[in-house]
């Protein structure tokens, strides 16, 4: 088995973090990430969800009536990666994960009913993937503020509620 192609982790990883593509290379994060993914839960677990995400792409995209690179239609695209990574037993809770990763910069421990049925237990509890995580951490770029204890934004500064840009409302008011 070949191991998982960064460029695939990539493009799952800006569809389920909603983030472009840009965004998550200026972390600095990306292939530790993936290589977090690969210790935590081994190739085969991590091929398995990029080949769904690959099939749930196509989904939506058959779905569509269109077989071109156009934008895909957010809500086929939605329902398909429902249907073909978060209600799977195995995947469900890796994707879940790889979301938790990009925005708090922790891999947390995956359930233990998880570990006991597809478990690789080199490096599968909760920890921090470098120091740099924490401060890389896609929530802050969410909320448009600064981690706590570094990048230190000016005096005062935390007074102030952050502000949340429009593209994470999703029809929600402030």
């Amino acid at each position: 088995m070949t191991a998982p192609s960064f460029e695939r982790f990539l493009l799952l990883s800006v569809d389920l973090t909603a983030f472009a593509e840009t965004d998550l290379l200026g972390t600095g994060m990306a292939h530790k990430y993936l290589a977090k993914v690969r210790d935590a839960c081994g190739d085969e677990v991590v091929t398995a969800l990029l080949d769904a995400h690959r099939a749930a792409r196509a989904d939506a995209a058959a779905e569509a009536g269109s077989h071109t690179r156009a934008p895909l239609d957010r809500d086929l695209f939605d329902r398909a990666l429902r249907h073909r990574i978060f209600s799977d037993d195995r995947l469900g809770p890796v994707a879940r994960n790889v979301i938790k990763l990009w925005y708090a910069g922790m891999w947390y421990a995956l359930p233990p009913e998880w570990m006991d049925r597809y478990g690789v237990d080199t490096a599968s509890g909760t920890s921090t993937v470098t120091a740099a995580s924490y401060q890389e951490g896609l929530l802050w770029r969410a909320i448009a503020a600064n981690p706590p204890g570094a990048k230190a934004p000016g005096y005062g500064s935390w007074a102030r509620p952050p502000r949340i840009a429009q593209r994470y409302l999703k029809g929600a008011t402030r």
